[in-house]
């Protein structure tokens, strides 16, 4: 059994009653204790101290209709099977006492209630604090939103989606994010200001009318970062497969179009690298592509150019020729050292040419990313290359915090440490990094966390203008998706609830299988 395989000081238990949300309890062990899986209902924990926290529904909640009203698939006669409402207990016992967190809750907020008294459970037996307090999902902008259109309703019951928010509407929210959430104020503020943006950037588009967004996908880099999960391979140990690569996401792109004729909103192209690919195949990638996708007036184009070091002026003059009018120079870094301590085979240089290149070739939309806390960097790292990129000017800088996922080469090697509890001088850093950018013009216009980042920090993206509405759009789950690639996802949302449909991650498997993926994409997005 799980406890018996763990080196413990103390043992520590806890344990689920009267329901089975074994996963929402996890997602809050991990943040403190990293990743623990059950024993049955049981969670076994090493602590510097013995403790027993017990998590108690006042009525028993079937997981099966849990799990079913989650994902919006209840009938009503299967709803009133589930209480209306119940208490939600959260018991923690030590050597001091026993202490008790009570809450009445709704079977539909059962999850989010349960990290919350959860977290505050372990936070007040660690002592551990973590500037997004109780908050562990991906989008704490989501609940942001609420708050701020609970408290606008609350005050104008006629107000529309479209309508603006009062200082008092984000005065009352901000209360209720630090006081019932837990959230620091730097943190509560933050969710608050890009909430507000990403809605702006939303509004522009009309999902109901049928607009939705494009994510070509090419999962080949020159190298693999030490830090980086996803499934990519070398463009030149994969050479073989790059031509049937390309080919195989025309053909895909051209069987989907074929039936949908409504223009994109946004297209980006990512990966991976696309400019791995050498000048010739990258054209024919892009213009293959590209005249399948139906064009319109005002589309977003997005190449992600990542690696400084494949990009060229003629790749350059090839993109900006096919209509991009955004590009992603990712540099990560600004220190040498710290560059070839992850593996990252580009130099502070090739960063600055690929800069200079980009403007030279008439982009004026140049987005930039940075990495705190990678592992080599020294103290100050972070913000002498936010110092550095900020001298290039790009229209919009994304902060990003090392994520140590499973399957990149930093988790087999142990280099990141601890990825989870709280350090004070990477929080500090993270703060200092985006008020620089807010007095230098940058506004927060998108957020999002990961599971796995360091201090529970967040990525997030800084722009002088609108910013990116593939960004916002792809993270919001309100807005359909078109996944071409192999690994791509498409999304279709329905009421309120986004279904998605995966690529094979294989590359032989997706160039072999592209005429059956085609057809089940058609059918998934209801063309045929």
């Amino acid at each position: 059994m799980n406890h018996k395989k763990i080196q413990r000081k103390q043992q520590a238990q806890i344990r689920l009653v009267n329901h089975r949300e074994t996963a929402a309890v996890a997602d809050v062990v991990r943040q403190f204790f990293g990743n623990i899986q059950p024993d049955g209902l049981t969670f076994y924990l090493s602590a510097d101290e013995a403790f027993i926290i017990d998590i108690s529904c006042s009525e028993e909640l079937l997981p099966d209709l849990i799990r079913r009203l989650m994902r919006k698939e209840l009938t009503a006669a299967e709803k009133s099977l589930l209480p209306e409402v119940f208490e939600l207990k959260v018991r923690l016992q030590n050597k001091a006492g026993q202490r008790t967190w009570r809450e009445q809750t709704r079977p539909a907020d059962l999850r989010r209630s349960l990290r919350r008294l959860l977290h505050i459970a372990l936070s007040e037996q660690t002592g551990h604090k973590f500037p997004w307090g109780t908050l562990s999902g991906v989008r704490p902008t989501q609940l942001a939103l609420e708050l701020l259109q609970k408290k606008q309703l609350r005050r104008d019951p006629a107000a529309g989606s479209n309508s603006s928010f009062l200082s008092e509407d984000k005065a009352a929210a901000l209360r209720e994010l630090e006081e019932y959430w837990k959230l620091s104020q730097p943190k509560a503020a933050l969710a608050l200001e890009t909430a507000e943006a990403e809605q702006k950037l939303l509004n522009t588009i009309d999902p109901s009318n049928g607009d939705y967004i494009v994510y070509v996908g090419l999962p080949f880099c020159p190298s693999r970062c030490d830090y980086c999960s996803f499934i990519t391979e070398s463009a030149v140990a994969q050479a073989s497969l790059l031509d049937a690569y390309v080919e195989a996401v025309i053909a895909e792109a051209k069987g989907v179009f074929r039936a949908l004729k409504h223009p994109p909103s946004a297209v980006y192209f990512g990966g991976g690298t696309p400019t791995s690919l050498d000048e010739a195949l990258f054209a024919r990638y892009i213009s293959g592509v590209l005249q399948e996708i139906p064009q319109g007036s005002g589309i977003e184009y997005t190449m992600e150019a990542g690696r400084p070091d494949t990009i060229t002026a003629a790749k350059l003059a090839i993109t900006r020729e096919a209509g991009f009018n955004k590009i992603c120079i990712n540099p990560q870094s600004m220190i040498d050292e710290t560059l070839a301590a992850v593996s990252r085979r580009h130099s502070v240089a090739d960063t600055v040419t690929a800069v200079n290149l980009a403007r030279e070739a008439g982009f004026n939309d140049i987005n930039m990313d940075l990495i705190a806390g990678l592992p080599g960097d020294r103290k100050d790292g972070f913000l002498y290359s936010l110092d550095r990129v900020m001298e290039l000017k790009p229209e919009s800088i994304t902060l990003h915090t090392l994520s140590v996922k499973r399957g990149a080469f930093l988790d087999e090697d142990g280099k990141a440490g601890d990825p989870f509890l709280p350090q004070i001088w990477l929080i500090r850093q993270i703060e200092e990094a985006q008020q620089q950018l807010r007095s230098a013009g940058y506004k927060p216009y998108y957020l999002y966390r990961q599971k796995t980042a360091r201090s529970g920090l967040e990525n997030t993206g800084f722009s002088r203008n609108q910013g990116s509405l593939y960004n916002v759009a792809m993270m919001s789950d309100e807005v359909a998706v078109v996944g071409l690639g192999s690994g791509a996802t498409s999304k279709i949302i329905s009421d309120s609830r986004a279904n998605r449909l995966y690529n094979p991650k294989d590359l032989q498997t997706y160039i072999e299988r592209i005429e059956s993926i085609i057809e089940q994409k058609c059918d998934f997005f209801a063309l045929n």
